[in-house]
């Protein structure tokens, strides 16, 4: 297995994984909140501000940087 097809595969669980948890969060199956609400959380302090502005900046420059 080539290590492109490694990486492409171990995102695509990340993003299965992250579906499967943003689906129970909405059923209200398990004690966890929506993304929406956690952003918002996230967003309402400086430093989740910053945390949230740097997750940006590591995703563009990983992912559009090419």
């Amino acid at each position: 297995m080539s290590p492109y097809a490694v990486i492409v595969t171990g995102f695509t669980v990340l993003l299965g994984a992250a579906a499967t948890v943003e689906l129970l969060a909405r059923a209200g199956c398990a004690p966890l909140r929506p993304a929406g609400e956690v952003l918002a959380a996230a967003l309402a302090s400086r430093a989740g501000r910053w945390a949230v502005m740097g997750g940006w900046l590591w995703l563009g420059f990983h992912f559009l940087a090419r």
